[in-house]
């Protein structure tokens, strides 16, 4: 019996950076000094020419689409493995999705798959570098270039994920990242636009300032306290001493609780609108800059974690880990994903005993019932989505919590449950 319990995720900050927290909400919430040294800092990493803070990826990936300023009724590609709100940006833009299969042991899409949906009218090719694996730049590229298509990448998952010498994140005409608080840099909810086109970066700009005047101030305390309670609850040893005993409470009364929680029902965005989002605040860019300092540390931390769970994993029957596809490229640790036979039953397992696992929140779009006009047959999507199960993974995690969850599983498959 084990007294501690293994969180899903943890978030990584300092009592240095809760000090820079409390010091910024101190001053102005709209620090233009700030802001300006965090997006610097960030374009020197991944190496592109401008970096845009915003608010969100959702508001990233809306800005980027609307300066496109595409005509109605063109069609974008896109994983079917996604978010749902990925796809709505799209559609609320009046683009319309064309859901592409993906490749089981990355979960990227599949270029020779997204070639033969392409029509006169695709105009976007999205590539998702999904749970930070990188995806087939070479062949996506090379794709986008013969058909003239416009390559915007969502990088939500894969700061510091590398293809060959170059970070992810540098390929297409845009992209788009994510600080959430569970994501490898946080600065409790925020993303980042990075462009090579300076065309495309004045306009993003401009549209920012337009909205500036509209939009609520930044809500800096409540997204500082939001991001604290997260925080203090993902430490193992409040987590074991209190939210795992209730998840299982409530769980035992409500096995899907825990789920629904954590996630979005897919549902149609139509009260999505840019004017009401409100601002980032001073304190998070001052936050994610300093957790950028911390990147490359963060990575190699999660890639031994990673190693020791292949390790540990290796040879059980029913259990494929995720695998970066081949050639010079670097996953950045960010989630551990496997595809399990009996994956449900295997994460309730696991959780029973007090490993908090999760089947994922990204889901098949293809089959989904709000996109039945745009439906297409993508079985890896449709499979991964039966199999798919993200393992605890972050730079606390320590061996022997790793063999601790190599044993569950081992156990979990030589009773046959």
């Amino acid at each position: 019996m084990h007294l501690m319990s293994i969180p899903r995720h943890q978030i990584e900050t300092t009592p240095a950076e809760y000090a820079g927290i409390i010091a910024s909400l101190a001053g102005p919430a709209d620090c233009p000094g700030a802001f300006s040294r965090f997006e610097q800092a960030f374009a020197e990493y991944i190496g592109c020419r401008h970096a845009i803070a915003v608010s969100s990826g959702r508001l990233a990936l809306h800005l980027i689409l609307e300066r496109l300023a595409l005509e109605e009724g063109v069609e974008a590609i896109v994983p079917a493995f996604n978010y749902f709100v990925v796809v709505e940006r799209f559609c609320r833009l009046g683009i319309v999705p064309r859901f592409c299969d993906i490749r089981r042991d990355d979960l990227n899409i599949d270029a020779t798959a997204a070639e033969r949906l392409i029509t006169p009218r695709t105009r976007v090719l999205l590539v998702t570098h999904m749970f930070g694996y990188p995806a087939d730049m070479d062949a996506l590229v090379d794709l986008a270039e013969r058909h003239n298509l416009i390559l915007l990448e969502d990088c939500a998952h894969a700061l510091g994920t590398r293809y060959g010498e170059r970070f992810v994140g540098t390929f297409g005409k845009a992209s788009i990242f994510s600080f959430s608080v569970l994501k490898l840099v946080t600065t409790f909810g925020g993303g980042m636009i990075a462009t090579d086109d300076d065309e495309l970066a004045a306009g993003i700009r401009a549209d920012l300032a337009c909205l500036r005047c509209l939009r609520p101030k930044p809500t800096g305390l409540k997204r500082a306290i939001t991001g604290a309670i997260m925080d203090l609850g993902t430490r193992k040893l409040v987590f074991s001493l209190g939210a795992w005993p209730l998840l299982r409470l409530m769980r035992a009364v409500k096995p899907d609780i825990q789920q629904k929680m954590m996630t979005d029902t897919p549902h149609r965005v139509s009260d999505f609108d840019p004017r009401k989002v409100p601002r980032m605040h001073a304190f998070q860019a001052v936050l994610g800059r300093s957790q950028l300092t911390r990147a490359e540390q963060f990575i190699e931390r999660r890639r031994r974690v990673g190693a020791w769970l292949d390790e540990e994993l290796a040879g059980i029957a029913g259990v494929q880990p995720l695998r970066c596809a081949g050639g010079d490229r670097r996953h950045n640790g960010l989630y551990y994903g496997i595809l399990a036979d009996r994956s449900a039953e295997l994460s309730t397992f696991l959780f029973r005993r007090g490993i908090d696992s999760e089947t994922s929140e990204y889901l098949n779009c293809a089959d989904l019932g709000i996109y039945r006009d745009y439906s297409q047959d993508c079985p890896a999507a449709r499979e991964v989505q039966s199999r798919i199960v993200r393992l605890p993974n972050y730079p606390s995690l320590t061996r022997r919590e790793a063999r601790r969850i190599g044993d569950a599983i081992r156990a979990f498959y030589a009773a046959g449950r």
